[in-house]
């Protein structure tokens, strides 16, 4: 900045020295007019160049590094549920999720709680099955678990009969289903070993020909007996 206004002072004495002389040779009028312009356009530039820098200073990162924080949370917790949705173990042939037939309801007190179930025959105290927040059946029986009653769809047996399977798809895999109404509820099971398969089927017929079963109807219970 110095530097600009010593060359303007020298600029304009030597315009005075060589005033005498500009009338006798114009080139050097047109030299003293080139000089005052470079000077004049440097010292704008100076100028912009400063108020950029002041503007490119202006910054936000910590707004920036929480918003990318947050993001990083909420991918987190998504993947975590995502995972809890996914991952259950299979329905064997006599348990669920560690929970065993015929053992003691003591037994699993961390999955097992002490509930009431009302159905058309009745009300009953159970033990409802949990996983986290999730209630994926329950355990029936008074100090020994007689059987268990899954509802959840995400547990499936060992060859691939869930809560959803479709009747089509039960005689797929069991051939020729052995199937019995119920003369009180009407409730449908089509039994396996020590299975039992409730399908959303209504039927007081007890020897019921699975024939006349819909290939839609779904299966909306597993129960596991002795």
């Amino acid at each position: 900045m110095l530097f600009t206004k010593a060359k303007l002072m020298s600029i304009e004495i030597l315009s005075v020295l060589v005033k005498p002389y500009i009338m006798k040779k114009p080139y050097i009028l047109l030299i003293t007019l080139c000089l005052i312009i470079s000077c004049k356009t440097e010292k704008k530039s100076q100028q912009f160049e400063d108020k950029s820098i002041g503007i490119d200073t202006v910054s936000t990162p910590s707004s920036i590094e929480k918003n990318s924080d947050l993001t990083e949370i909420e991918e987190d917790e998504e993947e975590d549920i995502e995972d809890d949705m996914k991952f259950m173990p299979p329905i064997e042939n006599d348990s669920y999720l560690g929970v065993v037939v015929g053992n003691n309801m003591n037994d699993h007190q961390n999955i097992l709680k002490p509930g009431t179930l009302q159905t058309g025959e009745g009300v009953f105290d159970v033990h409802y099955i949990i996983y986290k927040a999730d209630t994926l059946g329950y355990a029936y029986g008074n100090d020994i678990i007689e059987s268990l009653h899954i509802w959840d769809p995400r547990g499936a047996t060992n060859n691939g009969i869930r809560v959803g399977t479709t009747f089509g798809e039960l005689k797929d895999i069991l051939k020729e289903p052995k199937v019995h109404g119920s003369e009180i509820e009407a409730r449908v099971h089509v039994f396996n070993e020590k299975h039992m398969y409730r399908l959303n089927y209504n039927s007081m017929e007890y020897n019921l020909d699975y024939l006349k079963i819909p290939d839609t109807v779904m299966v909306q219970e597993i129960i596991i007996t002795k």
